[in-house]
């Protein structure tokens, strides 16, 4: 976890894709409608000439037709207030970089330091439209936001928050009181 933001990110993600993988290998019993991928081109919004393609860091690629996938982009967040990458990662979907074809995607917060209900309200604030709960997940940190494009379908854009600082034991909570 001492690493720079970068690095951690990508070791995060990839161990993220693993345990992706292997829950959905549980779950699916081998085979399902789509498949996970990790660090999937997204050929749709490929730049001219012999660019590459922009990659989303985790993918549910239908498998009828692997031009359409479920991209999710993934973000270290050092505190709840230091939004700006995830902010780009946001636009990224906004503007039909990420998710051209289909109206959903997701972003997911790997918080370090502070707490998931401190950067779900920061994010609200910083968000052009609302962010509100999702009923199916309710006891997970994950909220939505709907945002209207105008060259791409409409977007849900999901977002969830994973709390990978240092948890506090009831002992550590009491002796840092007593502190202060």
């Amino acid at each position: 976890m001492s690493q720079p933001l970068e690095p951690l990110e990508r070791d995060l993600t990839s161990k993220h894709f693993v345990e992706i993988q292997r829950l959905f290998a549980a779950e699916t019993d081998g085979y399902s409608a789509i498949i996970p991928h990790h660090e999937f081109p997204e050929n749709e919004s490929r730049p001219g000439g012999s660019g590459k393609p922009p990659a989303s860091d985790i993918s549910f690629v239908w498998y009828e037709n692997q031009r359409v996938s479920w991209p999710i982009e993934a973000k270290v967040v050092p505190t709840p207030d230091t939004l700006a990458e995830y902010l780009g990662d946001t636009r990224k979907f906004v503007g039909g970089i990420a998710a051209p074809l289909v109206g959903e995607g997701a972003q997911i917060a790997y918080l370090l330091n502070g707490e998931t209900n401190d950067f779900f309200y920061n994010l609200s604030t910083r968000l052009p439209s609302a962010l509100a709960a999702f009923p199916e997940f309710s006891d997970r940190a994950h909220r939505v936001s709907s945002h209207a494009r105008t060259s791409h379908p409409d977007l849900e854009l999901h977002h969830m928050a994973m709390c990978c600082c240092q948890q506090k034991t009831e002992l550590e909570l009491e002796t840092a009181l007593r502190c202060e």
